[in-house]
C-alpha cells in the first residue's frame, strides 16, 4: 500500500484518489472484502470529538462574513502601527488571535490575507513580502487553539483534545514572536524597506479597541472554557458558533447573505475533511494489519536507539511527505504510520503531536504543492515565482522553531500539567 502511495503522489493524482486506491489495494492484499472500505469509512467518522471540526470551521467563516477580523487587525493596527515596521507587526499578531478562533491555516489566509495584505500594499510594502508574511503567519494558528488538526491527531492517537490545544499556545506564541523578530532583523539589516510609521493616535487606539474587544475575547471564550472542566472541546465549539453568532447581531453584522456564505465555506471544508479522515481511518487499519509501524520499528533499532534520532527522522520524513501532499492527507497517514514507533520510544504522545503537525504545515510554504502559496497568490492575483522568493525570508525562523520544538518537549508539554483540570 505504501509503495502504491509513494508512487501516485509524484504524478499529481488528485490525493483523495492516491488515498483511495492505496486503501483499496491494501485490503486486496490483506484479503480483505472491499465493502470493509466502507463499513470502516462510515464508522469512524462518528466520533463525537470530530463534531468540534465544523463548529470551529464555521466559527471562523462568521467572524470572516461579520466583519470582526477586520476590527481585531485595526485594533492591533493602532497598538503597534506607529513602530517601525509595525503593520507587518501588526498581520502576525492578528494572525496569531485568528488563530484562536479558526484553526485552519487556509482559512486564515483567505479571511486575514485579504485585509492585511491590502492595508500593508496601501501603505507601502512589497506586495510580495505581503503575501508571504501572511503565509508564514498562518502557520501559527494550526497551533493555537482551536486547531483541527490537533482534533485528527488525538482522535487518532486517543490522547486528550484539551491538552493538545492547550499544548499548542507555547509553540504558537513563539512563532509569532520569531516572525516579529525577522520583521525587525530585516528592517534592521536593510534587508527588507518598511515604509514609514504612522503618528500614534490614543483616541483611535481607544476607538478601536471598544470596537474589537469583542471579537478578541472569542479565544479567551473558548480556551478557558475547555482548560477549566465546563465544557468538552465538541461543546466548546458550538459555544464558539453561538458566541460569534451573539456578535453578528450585536453589531447588526447578519444577513441572510453572510450566512448562507458562511455555512456554503463551512460544508465545503467540512466534507472534504471528513472524507479523508473516512479513508484515513482504512489506511490506519491496513497499516496496523501489515505491522508497517513494527516493520519501520524493527529498521530503525538497528541503527539507533535514541529517541530524538528517531524523531528527528519523522521529521525529515514528513517534511518531504509535506512537498507532495495537502496537510491533513499527510497528517492522516503519518499518525498511524510513525505515531505508535515514536511512543515506543518514549516520546510523549503530545509533545509529537505538536512537532508533526507543524513539521506537516511546513509543506504549504514551499512548492510543488504550496497550497498557502497557491491560495495567497489566487487572493492578491500576484505570480507566484516573487511570492515563493519572498517566502525564503522566512525559512530561517520556521526552522528554528520547528528545531526547538523537536529537541525541547517542554514547549508542549508544560503547559498542560497547569493548565488542564483533569
Amino acid at each position: 500500500m505504501i509503495a502504491i502511495l509513494l508512487a501516485l503522489m509524484p504524478l499529481r493524482v488528485p490525493v483523495c484518489a492516491v488515498m483511495g486506491i492505496s486503501a483499496v489495494a491494501g485490503l486486496v492484499m490483506l484479503d480483505m472484502p472491499v465493502s470493509t472500505l466502507v463499513r470502516y469509512m462510515a464508522t469512524d467518522v462518528r466520533s463525537v470529538p470530530l463534531l468540534a471540526i465544523p463548529f470551529f470551521i464555521l466559527a471562523g467563516n462568521l467572524m470572516n462574513h461579520f466583519d470582526m477580523t477586520k476590527r481585531i487587525f485595526e485594533f492591533l493596527e493602532a497598538l503597534v502601527g506607529y513602530f517601525s515596521g509595525g503593520l507587518a507587526q501588526a498581520a502576525v499578531l492578528t494572525t496569531l488571535v485568528f488563530g484562536g478562533i479558526s484553526g485552519s491555516a487556509l482559512a486564515t489566509i483567505a479571511g486575514i490575507g485579504v485585509i492585511t495584505i491590502h492595508a500593508m500594499r496601501r501603505a507601502g510594502y512589497r506586495p510580495e513580502f505581503a503575501a508571504s508574511l501572511v503565509v508564514a503567519g498562518s502557520l501559527m494558528d494550526p497551533l493555537i487553539p482551536p486547531s483541527i488538526m490537533f482534533i485528527l491527531y488525538a482522535v487518532q492517537m486517543n490522547v486528550s483534545i484539551a491538552d493538545l490545544f492547550v499544548a499548542g499556545i507555547i509553540p504558537g506564541v513563539l512563532l509569532g514572536v520569531l516572525l516579529m523578530l525577522n520583521n525587525v532583523a530585516l528592517s534592521k539589516l536593510g534587508i527588507e524597506k518598511f515604509p514609514p510609521p504612522e503618528k500614534p493616535s490614543f483616541e483611535r487606539l481607544v476607538r478601536t479597541f471598544w470596537r474589537g474587544l469583542p471579537a478578541l475575547l472569542t479565544p479567551i471564550v473558548i480556551l478557558r472554557s475547555m482548560t477549566t472542566g465546563w465544557v468538552t472541546p465538541t461543546e466548546a465549539s458550538v459555544l464558539a458558533v453561538l458566541y460569534t453568532l451573539l456578535l453578528g447581531v450585536v453589531h447588526r453584522e447578519i444577513t441572510w447573505v453572510r450566512l448562507t456564505r458562511a455555512f456554503d465555506d463551512t460544508v465545503r471544508a467540512t466534507a472534504l475533511i471528513m472524507f479523508l479522515t473516512a479513508l484515513g481511518s482504512v489506511m490506519g487499519f491496513v497499516m496496523t494489519s501489515e505491522r508497517t509501524a513494527e516493520t519501520v520499528a524493527h529498521w530503525m533499532v538497528s541503527f539507533t536507539d535514541s529517541k530524538y534520532v528517531v524523531l528527528a527522522l519523522v521529521v525529515l520524513a514528513l517534511l518531504i511527505l509535506g512537498i507532495f501532499l495537502e496537510a491533513v492527507p499527510v497528517l492522516l497517514i503519518s499518525v498511524p504510520l510513525f505515531g505508535p514507533l515514536v511512543v515506543g520510544y518514549g516520546v510523549d504522545p503530545v509533545h509529537f503531536g505538536v512537532v508533526l503537525t507543524f513539521a506537516i504545515l511546513l509543506g504549504i510554504v514551499h512548492p510543488p504543492i504550496g497550497l498557502g502559496i497557491f491560495a495567497v497568490c489566487a487572493i492578491t492575483k500576484l505570480p507566484m515565482g516573487p511570492v515563493v522568493r519572498a517566502t525564503l525570508l522566512f525559512y530561517p525562523v520556521l526552522l528554528i522553531c520547528l528545531l526547538l520544538l523537536t529537541f525541547i518537549p517542554a514547549l508542549s508539554t508544560w503547559l498542560p500539567t497547569v493548565m488542564v483540570t483533569k
